[in-house]
C-alpha cells in the first residue's frame, strides 16, 4: 500500500470538490472539500503526525466527517466514498477547472455531450467548429475560450533558465525605462535560478499602478494581454507568460520575499512568525494590526531573528535553520570566476574560431581560458585526430605570439571521451601534452548503475584527467541522467583531486543543484564552466554559477576561482610528467 502524503490527500479532496460541482451537488459540500484541500496544503506538519495526536479536527475546515476520511486515507491508501463519487471523471478532466472562463456547468456539458476529458479534447472541439451556433457559445465566447486555452498551455510550458532569464531581463529593462515605474524587480522561481521556469514573476511600484501596467502591456515585446487590472497584469511574450504585480513601496520588500521564496520556504517562515506572535504576508510583517516592517526584503528576515539568505537558497532545504544558527555559507559569485576551462571552437563543433573565443575571454576579464575541443571518437562533433590537433596547437602558438603577454593565458585543452570500458579516447602520451584534460561520457548512456560507476571510476584514476565534465550526462527535457553511484564518484574525486563540473549550458546545468550540494558537503573540487560552443555562449557560465549557488557551493572549492599559480599547481599535481608549458600571458 502506497503511503499518502499531505499533497496526495489534498488532491483527493480537491478532485472531490470539483466532481461534486460537476454533478451540481450542494454548494456547501463543494466548498467544504475545497477549503479542506487548501488547509491541508497550508500545513507545516504531516497529517499522519496530527492524526496520531488526535488533532485532525483542529485543522481549519476539517470536521468529524473529513477527519474520518483522512484517517481512512492514511490507513488504507484511499477513500472509498471519494473513489465511488469520482468514478467516471478522469483526473485530466479536472484540469479544465484551471482554464479561465470554464465553470463546472460548462465543463459538465462539454464532458457529457462531446466526451471532453482533457485539454487536448477541448482544443480539437474548438478547432472543429462544432460549437458554432451552440447555445451559450457565441463567437465571442469561443474566441475567449481559445485565448484562455492558449494562455493555459503557455503557463504550463516550462522554459529553460537560460532561455527565460535573458528574455525576462530584457523586458525588465524596458519596464524600468517607463517613467511611471519607480522600481521593477524579478521574483519567483526565475530569481531563485531554477533550471526550468513555468512563468515569470515581476514586481513593480508606481504612483499610478493602473496607468503603469497599461503602459507595460503596450510594450513591443508583448504579444498578447491575457489580463489587465489596476494592480496586476498577465502578459504573453511569444509563449512566455509574465505575471506582473504592482505593490505599494511600504510593502515592496515583503512582496519581493513572498513572491521569491518557494511555497515550503514561505510556509516555514509563516510558522516561525506565528511562534513569535507575528504575521508575515506579502504586505509586511505585523504584530496584530501594527506593521513592523516590509519596505525592505531584509526586514522580513531580520524581524524573524535571522539574516537574509540569497534567493537561490530559498527552497526550505535547511537554509532557515542555517540562518538562525548564523551558519549561512558565503556562496560563489560570478565575480569570483577567473577563467573558463571548457569552451569549444570551430576545430570541433563550435561556431566561433579560436581568435574569437580568446577575444571574448579577454572581454570577460579572464586570467585564463581552456580551449577544449572534442577528441576523435566524437565524430558528430568533428573531434580532433592527431593531425588536426597539431594544426590547432600551431594556430594557438601564432595567436599567442601576436597577442604578446595580453590576458588571458591560453590553455591547450581537450574534452576527451570516456569510452564504454572507462579508458580515454587519447592515449596517455597525447594527454600529457595538454594543459587541461576534461573527460566526459558521450555514448552508451544505457549502461547499468554498476557498469557506469566503474566506467567513471576508471576515468578518475587516469593521472592526466583534471575535470569530469557534465557527470550526469543529461540533457534537460530530452535525455535523462545516467545511473551511477554519485557518493562513490564524489569520494573518488576528492581522493584524486579531480574536479566535477557544473556545466552552465542551459541544456545541461550538470551537476544539478542537489548533487552540487552533496559535492560541496564532501569537499569535492568543482569547476563551473560555460561549455560554450560560440563566443556569445561564454556568458552561459552565469547559469552554472546560479546552479552552484542553489547547491550552496562556496568559491574556495571552485578551481576556476583560483589565481593562475594555484590552478597551475592543481592541474599538474597528479601528472607523472608536467604538462607542456601553457602559452603565457601577463600576470
Amino acid at each position: 500500500m502506497a503511503k499518502l502524503d499531505n499533497e496526495a490527500i489534498a488532491r483527493i479532496f480537491e478532485k472531490m470538490s470539483r466532481v461534486l460541482a460537476l454533478k451540481g451537488k450542494n454548494r456547501f459540500r463543494v466548498l467544504a472539500y475545497e477549503k479542506a484541500a487548501q488547509s491541508i496544503r497550508d500545513l507545516d506538519k504531516d497529517l499522519s503526525d496530527i492524526a496520531r495526536a488526535g488533532r485532525l479536527e483542529e485543522i481549519a475546515g476539517i470536521g468529524k466527517d473529513l477527519a474520518a476520511k483522512i484517517e481512512e486515507a492514511l490507513e488504507t491508501g484511499h477513500i472509498r466514498q471519494c473513489e465511488r463519487e469520482c468514478r467516471g471523471f478522469p483526473d485530466s478532466l479536472m484540469v479544465l477547472f484551471d482554464v479561465r472562463g470554464l465553470g463546472p456547468k460548462t465543463i459538465a456539458m462539454l464532458h457529457q455531450r462531446y466526451g471532453i476529458n482533457e485539454v487536448d479534447d477541448l482544443q480539437r472541439l474548438l478547432d472543429s467548429g462544432r460549437l458554432k451556433g451552440v447555445r451559450g457559445f457565441a463567437e465571442k465566447k469561443i474566441a475567449s475560450l481559445r485565448e484562455a486555452l492558449q494562455s493555459w498551455v503557455a503557463s504550463r510550458q516550462r522554459m529553460l533558465l537560460g532561455v527565460a532569464l535573458p528574455r525576462a531581463e530584457e523586458l525588465l529593462e524596458e519596464i524600468r525605462g517607463i517613467k511611471l515605474v519607480s522600481r521593477a524587480e524579478l521574483a519567483g522561481s526565475l530569481r531563485r535560478g531554477r533550471e526550468t521556469i513555468g512563468d515569470v514573476d515581476l514586481l513593480v511600484t508606481s504612483e499610478d499602478s493602473a496607468r503603469a501596467l497599461a503602459e507595460i502591456s503596450r510594450l513591443p515585446a508583448v504579444s498578447r494581454v491575457v489580463a489587465l487590472g489596476p494592480t496586476r497584469a498577465t502578459l504573453l511574450l511569444d509563449g512566455m507568460q509574465v505575471d506582473i504585480r504592482a505593490v505599494a513601496p511600504e510593502s515592496f520588500g515583503a512582496a519581493w520575499q513572498y513572491f521569491t521564496g518557494s511555497k515550503q520556504h514561505n510556509l516555514h517562515l509563516r510558522t516561525l512568525a506565528r511562534q513569535h506572535g507575528l504575521k508575515v504576508n506579502e504586505y509586511g510583517v505585523f504584530r496584530g494590526a501594527r506593521r513592523l516592517g516590509g519596505a525592505r526584503e531584509d526586514e522580513v528576515y531580520r524581524l524573524l531573528g535571522m539574516p537574509m539568505m540569497p534567493p537561490e537558497m530559498r527552497e526550505d532545504r535547511g537554509e532557515i535553520e542555517a540562518a538562525l544558527k548564523g551558519e549561512l555559507p558565503q556562496l560563489v559569485e560570478l565575480a569570483d570566476i577567473r577563467g573558463d576551462l571548457h569552451v569549444h571552437s570551430t576545430y570541433s563543433d563550435g561556431r566561433s574560431d579560436l581568435a574569437e573565443m580568446i577575444e571574448r575571454a579577454a572581454t570577460l576579464g579572464y586570467e585564463y581560458v581552456g580551449l577544449t575541443d572534442h577528441s576523435p571518437s566524437e565524430r558528430i562533433a568533428r573531434g580532433l585526430d592527431l593531425r588536426r590537433l597539431q594544426k590547432k596547437i600551431e594556430e594557438m602558438g601564432k595567436i599567442h605570439e601576436a597577442r604578446g603577454n595580453a590576458r588571458p593565458r591560453l590553455l591547450l585543452g581537450t574534452e576527451v571521451n570516456i569510452l564504454p570500458d572507462g579508458t580515454l579516447d587519447y592515449p596517455d602520451d597525447v594527454l600529457a601534452g595538454f594543459d587541461v584534460v576534461i573527460a566526459a561520457i558521450h555514448s552508451q548512456f544505457h549502461q547499468g548503475r554498476a557498469e557506469m560507476t566503474a566506467r567513471l571510476l576508471k576515468a578518475l584514476e587516469n593521472p592526466y584527467v583534471n575535470v569530469i565534465a557534465h557527470p550526469m550526462a543529461r540533457l534537460i527535457g530530452k535525455r535523462p541522467p545516467i545511473e551511477f553511484d554519485f557518493e562513490r564518484i564524489a569520494a573518488a574525486a576528492r581522493a584524486t583531486g579531480v574536479a566535477l563540473e557544473i556545466d552552465g549550458s542551459p541544456w545541461r546545468l550538470d551537476l544539478d543543484d542537489n548533487l552540487a550540494r552533496v559535492a560541496q558537503a564532501a569537499r569535492v573540487p568543482l569547476a563551473i564552466t560555460s561549455d560554450a560552443h560560440s563566443a556569445a555562449q561564454m556568458t552561459f557560465i552565469r547559469f552554472g554559477v546560479l546552479q552552484a549557488r542553489r547547491g550552496w557551493v562556496q568559491a574556495k572549492l571552485v578551481v576556476n576561482t583560483w589565481p593562475w599559480e594555484k590552478l597551475h599547481r592543481w592541474l599538474n599535481a597528479r601528472r607523472p610528467h608536467p604538462a607542456r608549458v601553457a602559452l603565457k600571458a601577463a600576470s
